[in-house]
């Protein structure tokens, strides 16, 4: 794996090369696929053809395939597929999401939407491999600690969209109506998702393995992970009435979730403003005194 980040590091305009996925989350199993990033800042894409030409000069990478540019692989027993992302792309969101503001659209394979924070994810949820001129760790640092106009922003945002969601589910009085039913829990589960990474201050994860990650942040409603999975069980059996029941239980919960969350801000917040407040009025006996 060395080589061949080495040679991915190579590529002209490629100025750092992480590993994300599963195991940028550190939730990866011995046989997870590796998912290589390449950054570059600004530009076009690399050319996948470029990216062929320096894997197949690694050892042991066999089974090269790039449908659609996409380039993949194999290095011995591992899969691996490659990403490719913008800088300055990057850091124009965390420039957004300081101010509280992010774009949330629909595209393939995202079908409750797709955050542009996660742009923000790719740079965080990563164990860097290369990184010469340190621009990875920069935009790292940028990113931290979790904008707080951000938080408040997924909250309310989610929060909202999670009791439409419920106020919808309700109104479901026939079987039939299965497949609504299903929909707006899993669109449910989506907003409460985002809500919670918000509240605990982690770049949610929109795609395969953000289940896992909640599952190990302290602030969600209890037994989360069972509770849902009986919230799909109840709406696939057409047992409407239980899993809108579940579905008001767990909005409490959330709610309960938000307000605990705008409190802890506001107390940091105050604790973050009392050497200042209590430094200006220091200097000000100071220049009494004088």
């Amino acid at each position: 794996m060395d080589e061949l980040i080495r040679a991915l590091g190579g590529l002209d305009r490629v100025v750092g090369v992480g590993i994300g996925g599963s195991r940028g989350l550190r939730i990866a199993s011995e046989a997870s696929d590796f998912d290589l990033v390449l950054f570059r800042r600004g530009g076009e894409r690399v050319d996948a053809r470029e990216i062929l030409d320096a894997l197949r000069a690694c050892a042991g990478v066999c089974e090269l395939r790039d449908p659609a540019g996409f380039v993949s692989g194999r290095l011995g027993t591992h899969r691996f597929e490659i990403f490719q992302k913008d800088l300055l792309a990057i850091e124009r969101e965390i420039g957004q999401a300081r101010e509280g503001a992010f774009t949330w659209s629909i595209r393939q394979l995202f079908p409750h939407g797709d955050l542009s924070t996660g742009l923000i994810s790719h740079v965080v949820h990563l164990i860097v491999c290369s990184d010469p001129d340190g621009h990875l760790e920069r935009l790292r640092a940028a990113a931290t600690p979790f904008p707080v106009a951000l938080r408040a922003a997924l909250v309310d945002t989610f929060l909202q969209q999670a009791e439409i969601t419920v106020t919808h589910a309700a109104k479901i009085s026939r079987r039939l109506d299965l497949q609504y039913l299903v929909g707006l829990c899993s669109g449910f589960v989506f907003f409460a998702n985002l809500l919670v990474f918000a509240v605990n201050g982690v770049y949610p994860v929109l795609v395969k393995g953000g289940s896992l990650v909640i599952a190990r942040l302290p602030q969600r409603p209890a037994h989360y992970e069972q509770r849902i999975a009986q919230l799909f069980s109840c709406a696939a059996a057409g047992d409407y009435p239980a899993a809108v029941a579940m579905l008001e239980t767990l909005l409490g919960e959330l709610r309960f979730l938000a307000v605990e969350g705008r409190r802890a801000l506001a107390a940091d917040e105050s604790v973050r403003t009392r050497p200042n407040e209590a430094q200006r009025a220091g200097s000000g006996r100071g220049a009494g005194s004088g």
